[in-house]
């Protein structure tokens, strides 16, 4: 039988099998999200940064000031969110609106247009966003568009907002969008700075999907890729009905390329590749 007393790894902290659990437990109480045994390194690693900048030697101490400590809270969550994306990414998206989506909603004569980037990470996604809607040379005149970029953690948003990224995240995209990134006094060498015409259409805000979500919508696209995968499945279900219950008649949901509906297609029409059109 499993000690849960005893250490997981033999490493600088004594990290045991019975702190791993209270980490899942408080994770998911938090966030909604769900940790699985497989990452039990990931766990260590990262909360042992935070034992270490508050001068803790000891697991049990650091799980009770996260409980006590709403400031540590935000930090125990940051600490164990994942943030990968990168410009452009699963481009068969951004075609889908440059091509199809937008046009539509011109041809509707729509004045108001609001997306809705959830888990967007340190910005990548919205700016794309902002530049595919920029690049929409038929566009008509006096269109209200907005884009609100939400995340769980605290520090990428920050990132969101200075907007200023490594010259390795802007290597590969299409020469048209290289306008948008200049060097700038706030940028160190190798550094590129979003121009100010992108941000002007995006809102920032930290969310946790768990709780009460502020807009009352209705928005016309919804793209929320590898968050799902964080949930378990009766979790993901409430948040795509959630979706469904916020987007216009035919709007827009966009998932990862490793997620599906499952049990809410009725909800939703394929269109392609992870992009489903709220059923009317």
């Amino acid at each position: 039988m499993l000690n849960k007393k005893e250490p997981i790894f033999n490493r600088e902290f004594n990290f045991t099998h019975e702190n791993f659990d209270r980490v899942v437990e408080l994770i998911d109480e938090l966030s909604g999200i769900k940790l699985s045994s497989r990452k039990t390194d990931m766990v260590y690693s990262r909360l042992a940064r935070r034992l270490r900048k508050l001068g803790l030697r000891d697991f049990d101490l650091y799980l009770d000031r996260v409980i006590e400590d709403e400031e540590e809270k935000v930090n125990f969550i940051n600490s164990l969110t994942t943030n990968l994306t990168h410009f452009f990414r699963e481009n068969h998206h951004f075609e889908f609106l440059q091509k199809i989506y937008f046009p539509e909603l011109f041809q509707k004569n729509q004045k108001r247009i609001r997306f809705w980037s959830a888990g967007c990470s340190t910005g990548e996604e919205p700016y794309s966003l902002s530049m595919v809607w920029q690049g929409q040379a038929n566009k008509p005149l006096g269109i209200d568009f907005k884009i609100l970029a939400t995340d769980l953690d605290t520090n990428v948003l920050e990132s969101c907002r200075r907007g200023i990224y490594q010259s390795e995240k802007i290597k590969n995209i299409e020469q048209k969008y290289e306008k948008w990134f200049r060097q700038t006094d706030d940028c160190k060498a190798e550094e590129w700075k979003i121009s100010p015409r992108l941000r002007e259409y995006i809102f920032f805000k930290q969310l946790n999907l768990m709780e009460e979500w502020p807009m009352k919508g209705p928005l016309d696209l919804i793209i929320c890729r590898n968050v799902l995968i964080y949930f378990d499945k009766e979790t993901q279900q409430n948040l795509v009905n959630r979706f469904a219950g916020l987007l216009s008649d035919n709007g827009i949901l966009m998932l990862g390329h490793s997620e599906n509906l499952s049990a809410n297609k009725r909800l939703f029409t394929p269109l392609g590749k992870t992009t489903f059109r709220k059923a009317s």
